[in-house]
């Protein structure tokens, strides 16, 4: 019964849920580590066809179709929640189709729960408190505290695969494989929000893959789902491909361009996409539009909210240690081919994709 969605590091014979570990072992050995996705996803999607009727009803279909699947199959059915348009989508999917949601899990960000701080995640967990103790068990507020910041004691956190899952280097005391290990057990399933599909753009062809910043968020983990490239619904992850497919103008793009909803800035094209997917935007533009953040090295605005909290409190020793890991980590490994993106006092690992699959007009290749 248990739900696995197999996703590592693959470096030589060795396999690794933590990119720095992977760091190491391409040090010792020169393999690189490549980005691996769960074989039974590939091998799913591989020859799927698109859709004849290809609407924004039969994708909620699709979605419908599989929460009341998961509903059956588990005891209990829990939410990662931030109030984002997809995990907002699956909690109006659930609640407009009388599925019920055990819990939904939201971690703030503030540490003295200021409301400008958590605005992105205090917007989206009003919506769900409507039903809470109705069609929500309960929404459950995670709140970081002074113990939570004492991971940065240890110098070499940033090896720890539970705070640092695939290459998510936080910035704030956060941990996605911890929260669905403390939400749930054999008989429950977690949903994640992971995420909107991406093509990926080569010469002119489109590409259906998944990059490690996305999903890698959740390596490691058992009984949850990355929903949208659920390996028990592969009709939806084709059926959003072709929908994005659908809104691009291929030859628009160079070539290694990665395309996906945030990608687009126009409101309107933003919003039509929503529709296309069978999506459900929030009631919040801020929120649609990510307004709050979506920083290629995560110091967003968010963060740095966090950052002035953190000085105001007089706790600049957080900080310190976490510029002092950027520096540890520069060091480390700024001179590893393919290692690195260092900007000021920013620093993150390159992005790695996925096996690539082919999107034909038809159907995906092989």
């Amino acid at each position: 019964m248990k739900y696995i969605f197999n996703q590592h590091y693959q470096c030589g014979d060795k396999q690794f849920h933590n990119i720095f570990q992977a760091f190491n072992q391409q040090k010792l050995t020169g393999h690189f580590p490549s980005f691996v996705v769960d074989e039974d996803l590939i091998t799913a999607l591989q020859g799927s066809k698109r859709p004849s009727a290809l609407t924004p009803s039969y994708i909620k279909g699709l979605m419908i179709k599989r929460l009341k699947e998961l509903r059956r199959k588990y005891n209990k059915l829990k939410l990662m929640y931030s109030g984002g348009t997809d995990s907002y989508t699956i909690l109006k999917l659930c609640v407009d189709n009388d599925i019920y949601i055990d819990e939904t899990v939201t971690q703030m960000i503030s540490m003295t729960n200021n409301v400008r701080t958590n605005l992105e995640y205090h917007a989206g967990l009003r919506l769900a408190k409507k039903y809470e103790g109705y069609l929500v068990g309960k929404c459950t507020e995670l709140h970081p505290t002074d113990k939570d910041l004492d991971f940065v004691n240890d110098p070499y956190w940033f090896y720890d695969p539970i705070m640092v899952p695939g290459p998510s280097l936080t910035w704030r005391p956060y941990s996605l494989p911890k929260m669905i290990r403390d939400a749930g057990d054999d008989d429950t399933i977690v949903l994640v929000g992971y995420e909107k599909p991406r093509i990926l753009i080569e010469n002119g062809k489109p590409y259906w893959v998944i990059n490690d910043a996305s999903a890698g968020e959740m390596m490691g983990t058992t009984n949850a789902i990355p929903f949208f490239h659920d390996k028990e619904n592969p009709e939806l992850a084709v059926a959003l491909t072709y929908a994005l497919l659908d809104n691009l103008k291929i030859n628009g793009y160079k070539s290694g361009t990665l395309v996906g909803y945030h990608h687009f800035k126009k409101k309107s094209t933003k919003m039509k996409l929503l529709d296309d997917y069978g999506f459900t935007a929030t009631p919040h533009n801020f929120v649609n539009m990510a307004l709050l953040g979506k920083e290629q090295y995560n110091f967003n605005r968010k963060t740095k909210r966090f950052y002035e909290e953190l000085r105001k409190e007089g706790k600049e020793d957080f900080i310190e240690a976490m510029f002092a890991t950027r520096d540890k980590i520069i060091r480390l490994y700024q001179n590893l081919p393919h290692a690195l993106e260092i900007d000021g006092k920013s620093v993150k690992a390159v992005g790695r994709y996925s096996q690539k699959i082919p999107i034909l007009q038809d159907k995906f290749g092989s």
